[in-house]
């Protein structure tokens, strides 16, 4: 409560904060729902990492945050099959959930919210739970958006199954064999399950984090069809991949952001860097404007070539497979973004990254436009 009287505090805005409980079969689910009196923004509806809670520090922060922009939210606690479940899981229990648990939580609340009086909400989702959200979100057609925040991976997804013997201590495929033969509510003493050790699962618990398929918010976000924000983390050691998984799937409707210096956790200030994303995300769906364009019709193309004469000599024709790419015949708007996401670090290219920073905007522009119009 001290929390929610700090936030009411420091909002000029009139905002109403407290926890509700919703219950779903024989759960009942709890949530913190900050609202934002006379807000025209959709409310956001938050959804946390593997094995967290609502009020870890990352959620806490992010829904003050929002609320400081005009944005309601409601953050919830993934139950886990615990009735009321609150704080950080507890590995000793009897691990009975399943990844795809989650879904029918975040739709109840989405129910919820609807009797509420706010329909199509934005989905925020961070790590696994940004996995979660992506996944049904791409079965939905009643949300505003969707932010993802540093979301898990397909390849981490792999290297958790791959490394479980060197983190628990013995193969995953004997916890398997045991939850193949075993029912589905049969606890099974195993090594391990996500980050807990020497712990008891059932059998439907083993099959669905580590029997399928492995699967990432990159799994899905191509089959959802409201806009997509996916922001990541500079400094993410948990998902280092995220740039490269994620910035190759950008679109119309689904933009990469990264937040410098950010880790997996979003702590600090980070954020509200993520929030000021988020607002100005959410403004452009209110306005219905869309993302500035790049004019390269008024380019310098012969200051272009100028500055292209450098590039070439690594970035030239080649039928080898491994070369420098070359350049020639590119469109424009790929080359320009290629170099803008170098110089934010969104690509991870140590000379690329040194050349891409040294050029300004003008230049970027010349050498996209140049480029586009040569033939390979």
């Amino acid at each position: 409560m001290l929390r929610l009287a700090v936030l009411l505090a420091f909002i000029a805005c009139p905002v109403h904060a407290g926890e509700v409980d919703l219950r779903h079969g024989d759960l009942t689910l709890l949530g913190d729902f900050v609202e934002v009196e006379d807000s025209t923004a959709p409310v956001a509806l938050i959804t946390h990492g593997t094995l967290a809670h609502k009020d870890m520090e990352l959620v806490e922060t992010l829904q003050d945050a929002l609320a400081e922009r005009g944005i309601s939210s409601l953050a919830h606690t993934l139950s886990l099959g615990i009735d009321r479940r609150e704080g950080m899981a507890d590995c000793a229990m009897d691990h009975t959930h399943r990844d795809e648990d989650a879904d029918d939580e975040i739709a109840a609340w989405i129910d919820w919210l609807a009797t509420e009086g706010h329909q199509n909400p934005l989905l925020i989702g961070h790590s696994r739970g940004g996995k979660q959200v992506a996944r049904m979100a791409a079965g939905r057609d009643d949300l505003s958006a969707v932010v993802l925040l540093a979301p898990a991976t397909t390849r981490s997804a792999r290297r958790s199954r791959d490394g479980y013997a060197a983190r628990f201590g013995d193969s995953i495929d004997v916890a398997l064999a045991k939850a193949r033969v075993a029912g589905d509510d049969d606890l099974i003493d195993v090594p391990g399950l996500l980050y807990c050790s020497d712990t008891k699962a059932s059998g439907a618990a083993i099959l669905s984090y580590y029997g399928g398929i492995a699967t990432g918010a990159d799994t899905y976000v191509a089959d959802i069809t409201a806009p997509v924000l996916i922001i990541l983390a500079q400094k993410d050691e948990t998902l280092p991949e995220a740039p490269a998984t994620y910035v190759p799937l950008r679109r119309d409707g689904l933009d990469v952001a990264l937040v410098e210096d950010a880790d997996h956790m979003f702590l600090d200030f980070f954020a509200d860097d993520a929030a000021d994303l988020i607002e100005g995300f959410v403004a452009r769906l209110g306005s219905g404007a869309e993302e500035e364009t790049v004019d390269f019709a008024s380019a310098d193309l012969e200051y272009g070539a100028y500055l292209a004469q450098e590039c070439s000599s690594c970035h030239r024709a080649s039928d080898d497979a491994d070369a420098v790419p070359a350049l020639d015949g590119l469109d424009a708007d790929h080359i320009y973004y290629a170099l803008e996401d170098y110089a934010t670090g969104l690509r991870g290219n140590a000379a690329m990254g040194l050349v891409a920073r040294s050029l300004d905007e003008e230049q970027r522009i010349a050498l996209s436009a140049h480029f586009s119009l040569q033939e390979y």
